[in-house]
């Protein structure tokens, strides 16, 4: 698992990159099944900074060790929305329903 623990806007972000920048503040402070459920939010941001416009040749997102990142590509390089994750070690405090509840969701598949 996979928890976002930090959130970064800089006050000179666009506010044409407010839609990519809402998709990341969202997942802040929340936990993320896996490696593959990340890539598929990265795909995800990908999809929505190229949709914009403005954004073409502009910004750029980037995925480093623990961080997704956009930064400008123009002068100075610049973060300007920024979020920060660390692997899940371990999870404690719960009931035992709740631990049962969870492994038949993992047994399904994560299916409902």
């Amino acid at each position: 698992m996979i928890f976002f623990d930090y959130y970064f806007k800089a006050y000179s972000t666009p506010k044409y990159l407010e839609p990519v920048a809402v998709c990341m503040e969202r997942r802040y402070k929340a936990l993320m099944a896996d490696e593959p459920t990340l890539k598929k939010f990265v795909a995800e941001l990908k999809s929505e900074l190229n949709s914009i416009p403005k954004a073409k040749g502009r910004y750029k997102l980037e995925v480093d060790k623990g961080c997704i990142y956009i930064s400008t590509t123009h002068k100075l390089t610049e973060g300007v929305i920024r979020l920060q994750y660390k692997e899940v070690l371990s999870l404690e405090g719960f009931s035992e329903n709740l631990c049962k509840s969870l492994d038949e969701v993992a047994e399904k598949g994560g299916e409902k």
